[in-house]
């Protein structure tokens, strides 16, 4: 049996990640604001506000601590949680909004990699790291200067953390950035509700989902599933990947 440690595991993409991983057979430890509705004898949640940073970490580190992960064969960690807003250009931006995005988009999800990276070496456990990145980390977005920065911040902590990994040649610790495509989430939904004047390419977003162009989270997260459980299969020699690079690879 596997452990799967997921943020954001209450809706969307991490909600199918936890389920897949569930009827799988593994242990599934969500790390959320909200409680999911499903329930399992292998499943855990333990309430968490990323945007608090430092002090949530902490709280999920002595969680963490107390777990028999002795028990486990592998340990994957997906980092998911993240949050759109606020969108705009700067001198409109809230300061407060933008440090609450920044905290929970790249700083808790880095600080959560550490621990998980430790506690994993302490039990002499293999790790996978699992960020669920973004196109956006890839190039600027008129409107989006805090979601791009943040997963921008997040793909580079993800691509020099492979070159220290591969530099001290621990094979112990595998990492990735992953760009899963446009979503049929709630997050899609908030991002159609944008005004023109903060987000100018507003227009794309709604004819995505009128033409039927959003991928459904349970397909993407059953190929994030399947990917950490058995990532030779892949063949992927990039610690930067994308959803069409794993559809390739099952097709």
């Amino acid at each position: 049996m596997d452990l799967f440690i997921v943020t954001g595991g209450s809706k969307g993409l991490g909600e199918q990640v936890c389920l897949k991983a569930l009827q799988q057979g593994h242990q599934v430890v969500n790390l959320s604001r909200s409680r999911p509705s499903f329930k399992s004898p292998n499943f855990k949640h333990i309430t968490a506000d990323f945007s608090r940073g430092l002090g949530t970490i902490q709280k999920i580190e002595a969680v963490l601590e107390n777990l028999d992960l002795a028990s486990f064969k592998h340990i994957h960690l997906i980092n998911n949680a993240a949050l759109i807003n606020p969108v705009g250009s700067l001198v409109d931006l809230d300061l407060s909004e933008m440090n609450t995005h920044l905290v929970t988009n790249l700083i808790s999800p880095v600080l959560l990699s550490q621990v998980c990276a430790r506690l994993a070496a302490e039990e002499k456990k293999p790790l996978t790291i699992f960020n669920i990145g973004s196109g956006a980390a890839f190039r600027p977005i008129s409107g989006w200067s805090m979601y791009c920065s943040s997963k921008a911040g997040l793909k580079m902590f993800t691509e020099n953390t492979a070159l220290d990994l591969q530099n001290s040649k621990n094979k112990k610790i595998r990492i990735y950035h992953f760009s899963p495509g446009v979503l049929d989430t709630q997050m899609q939904q908030t991002i159609r509700s944008f005004k023109k004047k903060d987000f100018p390419e507003v227009a794309n977003f709604k004819k995505l989902k009128t033409d039927h162009q959003l991928r459904q989270p349970a397909d993407v997260a059953d190929l994030v599933v399947r990917f950490c459980l058995e990532p030779k299969k892949f063949k992927t020699q990039s610690s930067v990947i994308s959803v069409q690079d794993l559809e390739k690879k099952v097709r």
